[in-house]
């Protein structure tokens, strides 16, 4: 990373600005779920550890990278949030992290219950038998 991109780094992390614009990525996306700050900071720690480990292979300066990264962080929390589609690590590379950052602060996902289907159930032996057997004879 060249001293240009350190120093706008120090100045962009000491302000708080990736915080708030991680929260203005999620508000544009409609995230309706209420997130803790540890949580919200560690998404914004790895957004920051991303730029950085992206930095030699990419022409666009920090902030454009932590921008990007900040905005993936979001979508992720929308899609984990809104969806109980499968993610891991296995579904796309580099969810990893996100995964455990989200499973260690229990961010909740929806539940999809089946449609429910009529199965019928065929008795080989009328109910009332059953029953019927149990009463004793009273004289």
């Amino acid at each position: 990373m060249n001293p240009i991109d350190s120093s706008t780094r120090m100045l962009v992390m000491a302000r708080g600005k990736a915080l708030e614009w991680l929260r203005e990525e999620l508000r544009t996306l409609e995230v309706r779920i209420p997130l803790t700050e540890g949580c919200l900071r560690e998404l914004v720690k790895e957004a920051d550890r991303t730029a950085i480990q992206t930095a030699g292979a990419s022409t666009q300066s920090y902030v454009e990278r932590l921008r990007q990264q900040l905005s993936r962080c979001a979508q992720f929390v929308q899609r984990w949030t809104g969806s109980d589609d499968r993610i891991g690590a296995h579904t796309e590379e580099g969810l990893q992290s996100l995964v455990r950052i989200a499973r260690s602060y229990s961010l909740p996902r929806p539940w999809k219950l089946s449609d429910p289907i009529v199965v019928e159930y065929r008795r080989m032996v009328p109910s009332y038998w059953k029953w019927a057997s149990d009463l004793e004879a009273r004289g």
